[in-house]
């Protein structure tokens, strides 16, 4: 291990944007993906879409999915830190961080009691704190805030993410828009786009690959993107203006999505506050609109907060 962590050093990867010989493999890909070759890049996007299966591959079989040689996927992987292929197999199959539910329970673990459970959940929540930086943060909001029309998209669990955050911004910002509609492809809504407009990305494993295709279509019309998602984003994280990264590793079978439930109260918060007077008028426009549609509220017809 001494030896890997001097090499790690030696590569610029030991300490890079906190990253160490201790952190997974998608943390690692995450911070050395900007220098990576064109091969290599292609490489890492074939370990990251592999997920919980990666143990499952041989270092051949990666290569010859990302059109690489072998040479190339073995400096690849020592680059990141690891002496070997099956040193990287040995930390993915030991670290279980990679969120396939067949991959956790097949691993033959007990769940996790409700204190760890717990326990992981403020771990992510403090690492959010210490990881993402008050200028990405700050760029987030900016881009929320200036947009004339803002569109939300998720897919998979990411939908849900999606959901919760259009309901909150739609607080304290107009034309927040959730897509796809019921119904529709995304066709329908991404033709319309242009400059004045940005998508809000919920981008958590496992991504589909219609996706990426979808935010290179909205960057083509000149739209701006804030991507919110986990380590494990490469290729997607390269579509977007803006990145906001969640740890999300679950304490047994699960991925967590407490943090990024957090940060979406916190950018909306501070939507509305940059908006200032007229997210103030809006949420007053929208309790008269509550009063109004709901009379017979508990409380003498006060209703409830939205």
């Amino acid at each position: 291990m001494e030896k890997v962590k001097k090499e790690l050093a030696a590569d610029g990867v030991g300490g890079r944007d906190g990253v160490s010989a201790d952190d997974a493999i998608d943390v690692r890909i995450a911070a050395l993906f900007d220098d990576l070759t064109e091969s290599e890049k292609r490489l890492a996007e074939v370990v990251l879409e592999a997920a919980g299966a990666l143990s499952s591959f041989t270092a051949g079989e990666l290569a010859s999915r990302a059109e690489v040689s072998a040479a190339t996927a073995a400096r690849f992987f020592r680059r990141l830190g690891y002496e070997s292929y099956g040193d990287l197999r040995r930390s993915v199959r030991d670290a279980r961080t990679w969120g396939s539910p067949l991959y956790e329970l097949s691993a033959g673990g007990q769940p996790a009691d409700l204190a760890r459970h717990v326990g992981q959940d403020i771990e992510n929540l403090q690492r959010l704190v210490a990881e993402l930086s008050p200028a990405s943060l700050a760029a987030a909001v900016d881009l929320l805030v200036s947009a004339r029309r803002l569109h939300v998209i998720g897919f998979r669990n990411s939908a849900t993410l999606a959901g919760y955050a259009r309901g909150l911004l739609a607080h304290v910002k107009p034309d927040v828009r959730l897509l796809p509609l019921a119904g529709q492809t995304l066709a329908e809504d991404l033709v319309d786009l242009g400059s004045d407009d940005a998508l809000l990305v919920f981008g958590f494993r496992r991504r589909p690959a219609m996706l990426r295709d979808a935010m290179a279509a909205v960057r083509e019309a000149g739209a701006r993107i804030l991507l919110v998602t986990d380590a494990s984003a490469a290729r997607t994280a390269h579509l977007a203006h803006v990145t906001l990264r969640c740890p999300n590793q679950g304490a047994s079978l699960f991925d967590s999505y407490v943090a990024p439930m957090s940060l979406i109260s916190h950018l909306a918060s501070a939507v509305g506050a940059a908006l200032g007077p007229a997210a103030e008028r809006r949420l007053s426009m929208i309790e008269d609109a509550h009063r109004r549609l709901e009379p017979f509220s508990p409380g003498g017809g006060r209703s409830s907060r939205g």
